[in-house]
């Protein structure tokens, strides 16, 4: 099986006890197409439908996969009028965007649907058809003026999947600070925000998951990690990927190249003040691969990263 070289891959909220604390209170549900965990250890009295508010309104502005979302409507160039949370994930990615010189690019819409992981299904995609969807990628072909989006070529397609459960992450942690709370964890598929303690002594407790080789093989806890006031995402492709004649193509596309990216890393995990811009950052290092980013975090302080990589 490939080597193992880094830590972390799809976190997950491991606990010790046997049963839950009084104390804690867990709120679980779905949407962004995956599930969502919500901890808690002060009192209080949030619900799930004001969870699942936040989750909707971020749905309706940012995804893909729901064609009356905004996203969805600038895409159509149906409308270049931006809302304030959708202007506020375009600013994040822009600012990873620049850093990273494109290895993170929302603009990547086009590329996403061709290789089959946007809303289009997988098909046998050939050269001419990435060098034309290649001709609408590119942030730098995007700005924004006001509260409205120019986009320089109409078929650019933008797309939040690298960033959106992140931003929504923070969008609840930032609901729960509102309400006085200052000890839980949000989880977002894998994507993290964690706040405070557990109890007065006793750190948040985050599993690591053991790497598979396929994504039909089950999830396992292979290491324990304590964590406090901290945002952490992951990007991986071993658990996100297409087979066709014979190959694998996992999910992280190449901007620059309008390939799958294919290096030695199978998952990055990004630490950050945000999730959004851990999220961001974990796909953008997928791209650059382990040495580039290694360099890169030299100058980089505020950002922690481990990589599971492999050998041939």
């Amino acid at each position: 099986m490939n080597k193992i070289l880094g830590l972390l891959f799809g976190l997950f909220i491991a606990f010790t006890a046997c049963t839950i604390e009084p104390s804690i209170t867990k709120i679980s549900g779905e949407g962004l197409g995956t599930y969502y965990n919500i901890t808690i250890s002060d009192k209080n009295k949030i619900t799930k439908s004001q969870i699942d508010s936040i989750i909707v309104e971020l749905n309706n502005t940012a995804s893909i996969f729901n064609p009356n979302s905004l996203v969805s409507r600038i895409n159509r160039n149906e409308t270049d009028t931006l809302n304030a949370m959708l202007k506020d994930m375009i600013e994040i990615a822009l600012l990873v965007c620049e850093e990273t010189g494109g290895a993170f690019d929302f603009t990547v819409g086009a590329l996403v649907n061709l290789w089959g992981f946007g809303k289009d299904a997988h098909r046998e995609v050939l050269q001419e058809d990435v060098a034309k969807a290649l001709e609408s990628v590119g942030f730098r072909k995007i700005r924004i003026s006001g509260n409205k989006i120019i986009k320089e070529n109409s078929e650019t397609q933008l797309n939040f999947n690298a960033v959106a459960k992140g931003y929504c992450v923070d969008l609840i942690a930032t609901f729960l600070v509102s309400q006085g709370l200052e000890n839980f964890i949000v989880d977002i598929g894998g994507e993290l925000s964690v706040r405070g303690k557990r109890a007065p002594n006793q750190k948040w407790k985050v599993g690591v998951q053991k790497p598979t080789e396929s994504k039909e093989e089950a999830i396992t806890a292979e290491e324990i990690m304590e964590l406090q006031d901290i945002s952490v995402a992951t990007s991986g492709n071993y658990r996100n990927y297409i087979e066709a004649n014979g190959k694998r193509y996992g999910h992280t596309i190449n901007p620059h190249t309008g390939y799958p990216e294919n290096n030695n890393l199978l998952s990055t995990t990004v630490f950050a003040s945000t999730c959004a811009i851990a999220d961001a950052y974990a796909t953008a290092f997928m791209v650059m691969g382990e040495e580039k980013t290694k360099t890169f975090l030299t100058d980089k302080t505020e950002l922690k990263a481990l990589f599971i990589t492999s050998t041939p």
